[in-house]
């Protein structure tokens, strides 16, 4: 049996060193300093998206009397997100049943200085390319909405609605509601930011809306940002 072994070892070691193949390479070191220059069609392709793109992002379109800033558990800058989302989402739409938004806490990655409002401001606050989601939830759902706040040291971004001291109070909402919608964005819809109690709605709707243009519409309709200091969470 060793026998054997030892002749397979052999014949396999024969066979990897007929193909053995023996590669040369050359090399030569190009110092990278301010000698090597841009290809000039490639600057010149790239220039007017460039321009376009600065031109874009620098437009004013309003202005802050204070700063609005990422502060947890709560801040004016959550709140004037819901409160822009909701207002702008509800000016031409009348329920029967209460209209809450919610947001999460870090998706607001940036804060708003007081000052000139610009479009790549609003870039910066809302990076990301979510689209708007409306979520209706029977009222049952709100215990575990609780549950969830409970751990958010952070917070949550509300409008329409209140928590403190472990209890969700949703404006107009009574014993007669037995449903209730929210406004949120399609990522949290879906359970993101471990938001499983949007998960198995009653009704589900996504606009055809990017999150952050609707933040943007808000800021040209109110001109001067409103600030709203008022403390919605509360652990």
């Amino acid at each position: 049996m060793f026998k054997l072994v030892l002749c397979i070892l052999v014949v396999a070691g024969t066979l990897s060193c007929s193909y053995q193949a023996h590669v040369s390479s050359t090399s030569k070191n190009i110092r990278v300093d301010t000698s090597v220059q841009a290809v000039q069609q490639i600057e010149q392709f790239i220039v007017p998206y460039r321009d376009s793109l600065a031109l874009q992002m620098g437009e004013i379109i309003g202005t802050a009397d204070t700063s609005f800033e990422v502060v947890f558990p709560c801040s004016n800058l959550m709140n004037w997100a819901t409160d822009a989302l909701l207002l702008q989402e509800t000016q031409t739409v009348r329920f029967s049943e209460p209209v809450i938004c919610i947001l999460n806490a870090g998706g607001l990655r940036a804060s708003l200085n007081k000052g000139p409002i610009t479009v790549g401001d609003l870039f910066k606050l809302m990076p990301f390319d979510n689209s708007v989601a409306w979520v209706r939830l029977p009222v049952s759902r709100i215990e575990a909405m609780e549950t969830f706040m409970k751990n958010q040291p952070k917070g949550v971004p509300l409008a329409n609605a209140r928590f403190e001291k472990g209890k969700l109070t949703i404006q107009g909402l009574n014993e007669t509601h037995t449903h209730f919608w929210v406004i949120t964005s399609d990522y949290l819809a879906q359970g993101g930011d471990k938001m499983t109690f949007f998960l198995t709605p009653e009704s589900y709707h996504l606009k055809p809306k990017n999150l952050r243009d609707v933040f943007i519409e808000a800021v040209k309709r109110q001109g001067t940002l409103v600030s709203n200091s008022e403390k919605r969470f509360i652990p």
